[in-house]
């Protein structure tokens, strides 16, 4: 029975010296100063702290926009990278029709010539929202605009998909 006291508090203790550790290293207190003036580091300095809840909101905030930006920036400029265009077409094709879903099936990586002069990444959609397994159509993103184009398939002709 002693063993199993002695067992359990020096279990408690690790995680209490464990715990103490990680929280310790998290807690990066300025001890140099604040804008007041105020050396003492502890941490009811004042609001001007680097720690503070409204500085990390707003970090979180500027990272979600950056990222929002390097996005738009990759439509706007083209997609260098194959599964960046994936799967900003089946994004698209899911927000365009939320009765659907959809695959790529066949897939090739290479950039293939569209249209004269054009080039881009291909796709065969397929919906698989019932049995069916039906073909949604051939799709095309401009590796330069970023520009989704659909293969009209009573015209033969690839039309911009709008």
């Amino acid at each position: 029975m002693k063993k199993n006291i002695w067992t359990l508090c020096m279990a408690a203790v690790m995680i209490l010296g464990t715990s103490i550790l990680f929280t310790g290293c998290g807690n990066n207190n300025n001890t140099t100063g604040n804008a007041s003036g105020n050396a003492s580091g502890n941490a009811s300095a004042d609001a001007t702290d680097n720690d503070s809840l409204a500085d990390d909101v707003g970090d979180a905030a500027d990272d979600i926009a950056d990222g929002a930006q390097d996005a738009v920036d990759d439509v706007a400029n083209g997609f260098s990278d194959y599964g960046d265009a994936r799967d900003y077409l089946l994004n698209r094709l899911g927000r365009d029709n939320t009765d659907g879903q959809y695959e790529v099936r066949n897939e090739s990586q290479d950039v293939t010539e569209y249209k004269s002069g054009a080039k881009g990444y291909h796709f065969e959609i397929y919906d698989t929202s019932d049995d069916s397994g039906k073909k949604y159509g051939d799709f095309y993103i401009d590796k330069d605009t970023g520009k989704i184009y659909k293969k009209n398939t009573d015209t033969n002709k690839v039309e911009e998909y709008k």
